[in-house]
């Protein structure tokens, strides 16, 4: 975990000097050129979930990062002649709700659905996940399971690479500077085959991974191992497929024993890999039950089924067609804003425009800029929750978010959750009346991951209603009265007796 770096302080009414420069790109070549510009050590800025703490760590990362998280085509999915592509700045939020994805590649979908909370889920990407490579990673070994390719542009052209090539050692690729990974492919697998994603984590969300298997794999018409891939996350430096193991495996009968041979033979090679060290211990036992418990899966009863779609809960990550501004205007105003230092959008209803440098978060200018304290600060590195508000009507940590990201958009705070009469609304109201508001700092963020929630759920169940808010940490009340307060006003909405905050905006 990287530490949080507080800001500089500075005399009021003195000039901030910027760390780095933002600039949004109009498109996949405008990007391409934004990012090969003479003399300008620029960085990619999709998500921002990894690369904005970077850039607090590394004061001297890059001079400018080019933002393209708003070009469509990077955020497409499609499956052509049985190849599905998926756009690079495809949030894992995006990967979740897809039809394609669910139907083609169910551990994918898993291992997206296991990132972090709907926060981080609704602004982190596929392709940054990727393209920072740490060993944890969870999209990675799915990826390399489905054989997935990447393709990289820059000014010299495309080139495809395997994920297993392009990834180094933990957080080095083979991507070359200027350079962008546009999308990521693979070809969907065998009708018969079943996959699977498991995750090993210290807790039930926001974990990250200790260790992770994806798996695949068929049978032939005599009930015998036609395919199978094999592949462990936080397992060893590079992510890759136990090849060997999976050629021990073929034309052999599924079986418990197996499955327990298996494991042993991917911890021994992780072993062999890495050596001994103080988590070897743990690791080498946990890897051997977490691969027996995934073939277990995959081959289901001796059974050579199709891979379903799994049926995950609803949860607070917003629909796939959540409003954003259209890339020309957004690059526009960017563009504008660049040169004069401000950041216009829309702010609980109403436009606002504030000086914002570009290394400023969301959160700092609408606390110590605008003055919405409403939006708490707590742990600065998404981990809590307290800083969460409403991008474009999706939930997001807004620490995490360049505030120029926001340039254009939508933002709604807490002081923009109110009721008819200017007081509480009935999730505010319904807070109240549970006994969910004891010491109060988590409850903006608590109030927003409801709304969220109910915006796309309006009847979501008590496990939906944890998921939503497993992003938002509350140390007073155990959860208990905040999933009871969500649950009644659900219940109340359904009657119609009031609006929510998107139909209220």
């Amino acid at each position: 975990m990287i530490a949080a770096a507080r800001p500089e302080f500075r005399l009021p009414g003195s000039v901030p000097v910027e760390r780095f420069g933002y600039v949004r790109a109009e498109s996949v070549p405008h990007a391409v050129a934004l990012l090969n510009e003479p003399g300008i050590r620029s960085r990619p800025l999709a998500g921002g979930t990894d690369l904005v703490l970077l850039a607090r760590e590394e004061r001297k990362l890059c001079d400018r990062v080019v933002d393209i998280s708003l070009i469509p085509e990077l955020h497409q999915i499609t499956c052509l002649d049985g190849i599905v592509t998926i756009g690079a700045a495809a949030t894992f939020a995006e990967i979740v709700a897809s039809p394609i994805l669910r139907q083609a590649a169910p551990l994918l979908v898993e291992a997206c659905h296991q990132v972090g909370a709907t926060q981080i889920r609704n602004m982190g990407t596929l392709g940054g996940n990727v393209a920072n490579a740490a060993a944890c990673a969870d999209s990675l070994p799915a990826l390399i399971c489905l054989d997935a390719s990447a393709r990289l542009l820059t000014p010299a052209g495309a080139q495809e690479l395997a994920v297993s090539d392009l990834v180094i050692s933990p957080n080095r690729t083979r991507i070359p500077p200027g350079g962008l990974l546009a999308s990521l492919s693979f070809r969907v697998p065998d009708a018969t085959s079943r996959s699977v994603f498991l995750k090993v984590g210290r807790r039930n969300a926001m974990a990250i991974s200790r260790l992770t298997v994806a798996a695949l794999g068929r049978l032939d018409a005599e009930g015998c191992i036609a395919e199978v891939r094999l592949v462990a996350g936080s397992a060893t430096p590079s992510i890759r497929r136990f090849s060997e193991v999976e050629v021990s495996l073929l034309c052999r009968l599924p079986g418990e024993d197996l499955w327990t041979f298996a494991g042993q033979q991917v911890a021994a090679e992780m072993i062999r890999i890495t050596g001994r060290r103080w988590s070897t211990e743990y690791k080498e036992l946990a890897l051997e039950g977490l691969v027996a418990r995934a073939l277990a899966q995959v081959f289901a009863a001796g059974q050579a089924v199709a891979s379903p779609a799994p049926a995950l809960p609803g949860t607070a990550d917003g629909p796939r067609d959540a409003p954003r501004p259209s890339p020309a205007r957004s690059a526009g105003n960017a563009s504008q804003g660049a040169e004069a230092g401000r950041l216009s959008f829309t702010l609980n209803g109403q436009p606002v425009s504030v000086q914002a440098p570009a290394d400023r978060s969301l959160l700092d200018v609408l606390r110590d800029d605008l003055g919405l304290t409403g939006t708490k600060e707590g742990c600065n590195i998404g981990e809590c929750g307290a800083c969460s508000v409403l991008l474009d009507g999706r939930l997001v940590n807004s620490c995490l978010v360049l505030a120029r990201q926001a340039g254009g958009r939508s933002v709604v705070t807490i002081e923009g959750v109110r009721g008819a009469d200017g007081g509480p609304n009935d999730l505010q109201q319904a807070f109240i009346d549970y006994g969910a508001v004891q010491c109060g700092y988590c409850i903006p963020g608590m109030v927003l991951a409801g709304e969220a929630l109910l915006s796309v759920n309006p009847q979501p169940d008590r496990v939906q209603i944890r998921e939503a808010i497993a992003g938002n940490l509350c140390r007073c009340t155990g959860y208990q009265q905040i999933v009871d307060a969500i649950e009644a006003t659900a219940r109340q909405r359904e009657n119609g007796q009031v609006r929510s905050v998107a139909e209220a905006l």
